[in-house]
């Protein structure tokens, strides 16, 4: 998932005033008045981080219209607490996103939140002027707040608060994995964090695929700005060697949720990444793009099938999303006139990826 004139409360205040939770460590009838709309001085109140951000605000509404040739998309890059790479290497992308959403908060299963804020990662982006949805994942793996009006409207109240205090520009939501018996409390939490928040202010609900129907698709897409879709993961840990996303497959999910979502609200994933093997295991390693060695890619193949590289070598197999691959995904989304696509994750990259990224978004000729 994470300067410019405004000062960073110190995030013991912030939490303090928020009622975050424990420190530091990705339906009621009267459902619609448990949290009230603000006011037109509450919307003032909610500043950008950057005066350039306001341009890039609606970029993520897609064009039904608009020719794939001209299509822009609008770019989410998440950040999750890398250990090994420092916060200096977000400059590398920052020309090509239009948010970060970094892993920022956890909802305990009371509902206050649980603070994973880097001061260091907060200052590196303010430099960089790129408008940020913090991640607000789960911290209880089932989502047991949901289900209590009391938890979920602490939940969206600690919500709220942070993204005030802080001028971010809205929120992205990863409860996962989903719990489909909690379908209606996740449509009522999201009704709730959108009644409470100013419209100004963008939601994004990131959407596992095959989640066994945890999602009310309808209801749910009033109330968000758009839906991440993660078209990533095809295999992994836990699965036997094969693609982290094939084509054909991340095209049937797309070809399948825009029967039911406006495609302008949907935001397709894009890995960054491969993984590594042992032959004949289920234990996959993750392998950033930048750290695919040149040794790697030498014995690496394109399968035509699934259109991803892929090599053995010794005992062990590689699969892995190269540039090739990524311009597939970009031109899907403009073809599909998508709102735009979701980096998985800003600093696996190198600049070549980044470059593509610029001149299939518009971004650059």
């Amino acid at each position: 998932m994470n300067a410019r004139g405004i000062q960073i409360l110190s995030l013991a205040s912030v939490l303090l005033m928020a009622g975050c939770g424990s420190p530091m460590s990705h339906a009621s009838p009267s459902k619609h008045g448990t949290t009230s709309k603000k006011t037109a001085t509450h919307n003032n109140t909610r500043k950008s981080t950057v005066k350039k951000a306001g341009s890039k605000k609606g970029s993520s509404k897609g064009g039904g219209s608009a020719s794939s040739s001209s299509k822009k998309l609008s770019v989410i890059g998440y950040w999750a607490n890398h250990k090994a790479l420092p916060v200096t290497s977000l400059s590398a992308s920052s020309h090509s996103l239009s948010y970060i959403s970094p892993l920022l908060y956890s909802i305990t299963g009371t509902g206050s939140l649980t603070s994973k804020v880097d001061p260091a990662l907060l200052s590196e982006i303010q430099k960089l002027h790129v408008p940020i949805l913090p991640l607000v994942s789960d911290a209880t793996g089932n989502q047991a707040f949901l289900s209590s009006m009391a938890t979920r409207k602490t939940a969206v109240q600690s919500i709220d608060h942070v993204i005030s205090t802080m001028h971010f520009q809205g929120v992205d939501i990863d409860f996962e994995p989903p719990q489909t018996h909690l379908q209606a409390d996740l449509t009522t939490f999201m009704v709730q964090l959108r009644d409470s928040l100013p419209s100004s202010d963008h939601i994004y609900l990131d959407i596992v695929p095959h989640s066994g129907g945890a999602y009310d698709y309808a209801k749910l897409s009033p109330e968000v700005t758009g839906f991440q879709l993660m078209s990533y993961d095809e295999h992994s840990q836990g699965t036997p060697a094969g693609p982290v996303a094939a084509l054909n497959w991340v095209t049937s999910l797309t070809k399948r949720l825009t029967k039911i979502v406006p495609p302008s609200k949907l935001i397709l994933g894009v890995a960054l990444y491969g993984y590594e093997w042992p032959v004949g295991t289920t234990n996959a390693v993750t392998i950033p793009y930048y750290a695919i060695t040149p040794s790697i890619k030498s014995k690496g193949s394109w399968n035509t099938r699934y259109q991803e590289m892929t090599a053995k070598i010794g005992g062990k197999v590689y699969w892995w999303e190269n540039r090739k691959g990524i311009a597939q995904k970009l031109a899907l989304a403009k073809k599909d006139h998508l709102g735009g696509v979701a980096l998985w994750q800003v600093g696996y990259a190198n600049k070549a990826i980044y470059q593509e990224l610029l001149k299939n978004t518009g971004k650059q000729s």
